[in-house]
């Protein structure tokens, strides 16, 4: 018989087994989470250990207390908590008879399945999985105490944390084996499945925008996993992952970090025109001044117009990812530097080579040898200062100048630094 007790917290439950765990589902309040719930540094004994899953824990907090306080459709999946001592108790709830709504009886193994857990508060609590989550709720409780009041779903489980090991070695084994099974087999969201379904991120929002209406990308958009498209893709232009990454850059405002922050709430409907309109006018500008992606964009996809331009020989620069996303990055570079217009700034990108086999791109972004994309991130970023120079852009907006230009180019050539030459066809005052 249980005693009264002030600290008693019932929660209603389903009861549960999988494997060698019995389990109960639930759901907590955040104010009870932030009062019982331990993170994990629980079950590691070293403090080294500790000490890098707190950093951890603090770096992500900040994130997520900031998602809890901002964002109304907020929802967590279920935290996994182990707990260990004290006097849980389990009461099922006895379902005599069926509703008279329902035709038929309840099955009989559903007896005992539902029911309260209650907790006494003597017993420990730690997160198994979601230690994140936890640390992010105690930092936005301690903004908004209003928070406390709403429930996110748990999982509960009979764990055992570093301060009991020595009572229960193989139950202290059993639940590290679990967090690591659980952080193990928990892959990261697919960036294709971001890109397709998150409604807070603009730039996700504004990728969906162009490969919906725009007729560049109508149809002519890769849809597979990674940045990257085959060479023997004939139909489409560039990867979803590459044009994602070309709008972010294009678009960024500000700092990276504050850029980042951004993308992590939907901006007003209005900002998003705007975005949209910017996105719109940097793509309709390349059609403009490559004539390439204006035959592709007047084309249908059962034309394969982009087989003329990727094939086994090389083709052209902007229908390789990396090579699409420098000239962006080039483009943006120019508009920052030089106080220009996207359309001046798309016109001195095309009057650089862009065929993969001239001389400006030979062991730098291809291996005539091999036949074959060079995708190294070195190669990318000296494509990139290239590519700025040879458009007349001031090399010191890099943060660079043309001796060292030279240095690093021969580096990657491994040739005599006497024998680089730094190819510019635009000067900054328009003269070729």
């Amino acid at each position: 018989m249980r005693k009264d007790n002030s600290d008693d917290l019932f929660l209603p439950a389903l009861r549960g087994r999988m494997g060698q765990w019995w389990y109960f589902s639930s759901v907590m309040k955040m104010a009870d989470i932030v009062e019982r719930v331990k993170t994990v540094r629980e079950i590691h004994k070293a403090e080294s250990l500790q000490e890098l899953l707190q950093r951890q824990l603090t770096d992500r907090a900040t994130a997520i207390a900031e998602y809890l306080i901002t964002q109304d459709q907020r929802f967590f999946n279920s935290l996994v908590i182990g707990t260990y001592g004290g006097e849980p108790g389990w009461y099922e709830v006895s379902v005599q008879k069926a509703p008279s709504t329902l035709q038929q009886d309840i099955p009989f193994q559903l007896a005992g399945i539902l029911g309260f857990l209650v907790l006494d508060g003597t017993e420990r609590l730690f997160a198994i999985d979601g230690q994140h989550r936890v640390a992010g709720i105690r930092k936005a409780l301690e903004s908004n105490e209003e928070l406390g009041e709403e429930e996110v779903p748990v999982i509960f489980v009979a764990g055992v944390s570093q301060g009991r090991r020595e009572d229960d070695p193989e139950g202290y084994e059993r639940t590290r084996r679990l967090f690591s099974t659980l952080n193990r087999y928990a892959k990261p969201v697919n960036k294709n499945f971001i890109i397709a379904l998150d409604e807070d991120d603009a730039v996700a929002y504004i990728t969906r925008c162009l490969v919906e209406d725009h007729p560049l990308f109508v149809g002519k958009i890769s849809l597979a996993q990674g940045k990257n498209i085959h060479p023997s893709d004939q139909k489409n232009f560039t990867s979803i992952a590459a044009l994602y990454d070309c709008l972010d850059r294009f678009l960024q405002e500000e700092t990276k970090r504050s850029w980042n922050r951004f993308k992590r709430f939907r901006p007003s409907d209005k900002k998003l025109e705007v975005l949209l309109s910017k996105a719109i006018s940097l793509w309709d500008n390349y059609c403009e001044f490559f004539p390439e992606l204006l035959e592709l964009r007047e084309s249908l996809p059962t034309d394969k117009a982009a087989a003329m331009h990727r094939h086994a020989s090389g083709g052209h620069l902007l229908f390789r990812p990396i090579g699409l996303l420098s000239s962006v990055c080039v483009v943006r570079d120019l508009m920052d530097s030089m106080n220009i217009s996207v359309g001046d700034a798309v016109s001195r990108v095309s009057m650089v080579p862009m065929q993969l086999d001239h001389g400006m791109w030979r062991g730098i972004l291809w291996n005539a040898t091999l036949r074959r994309m060079i995708t190294a991130p070195e190669h990318q970023k000296m494509a990139t200062k290239l590519m700025f120079y040879a458009a007349g852009g001031d090399l010191a907006h890099l943060k660079t100048d043309e001796n060292v230009l030279k240095s690093q180019l021969a580096g990657l050539l491994d040739a005599e630094e006497k024998e680089i030459r730094l190819d510019r066809y635009m000067d900054a005052d328009n003269s070729i």
